[in-house]
């Protein structure tokens, strides 16, 4: 394993950082194309600009460990959102760490820092079928809203909405 809990360490990426982002993303959509709505070659293909713009929507925390990046989840805002919200994607947690406590302390230190940016509730979709996700989000809180929406390539499947009140 990568790392004990305490071993991992969490930063907020800056714009400037675009290669780390778009490098543990293309890792993730690699390792777990299953995972989500985006795919490894739709990413690859993206440019500088694209990268850049990520930043535009929030903030992006990566997990390190052993000064290798093994953790990512952006905390993002659509225009639809109130100011006090924001919505969870991307959660991922390289194989080498998993089972270590890494996506619990990612999870819980970005939650920490958004509390005490003042956001007041947190959103995210899951897919279904992902139980240790949903396992993990329920262990803070996470509840179901309900609201489900199929995957527009893959019908059969679908994410459920996911709501956390920080304050």
């Amino acid at each position: 394993m990568a790392g004990s809990p305490t071993s991992f360490r969490v930063e907020v990426l800056s714009e400037n950082e675009w290669r780390r982002l778009r490098d543990i993303r293309l890792a993730a959509l690699n390792t777990d194309p299953a995972a989500f709505l985006s795919s490894h070659d739709t990413e690859l293909a993206y440019l500088e600009p694209r990268w850049r713009q990520e930043f535009s929507r929030g903030e992006w925390y990566v997990m390190c460990a052993s000064a290798q990046d093994v953790g990512l989840v952006g905390a993002t805002r659509g225009p639809d959102l109130p100011p006090h919200e924001c919505d969870l994607e991307f959660l991922w947690v390289a194989p080498e760490s998993r089972r270590a406590g890494g996506a619990t302390m990612l999870l819980r230190t970005v939650l920490d820092l958004l509390r005490d940016s003042g956001m007041r509730t947190a959103w995210l979709w899951i897919l279904n079928g992902n139980d240790p996700a949903l396992r993990l989000y329920e262990q803070f809180g996470f509840q179901s809203t309900n609201e489900r929406q199929p995957l527009p390539k893959q019908p059969s499947r679908y994410e459920e909405r996911m709501r956390l009140r920080l304050s």
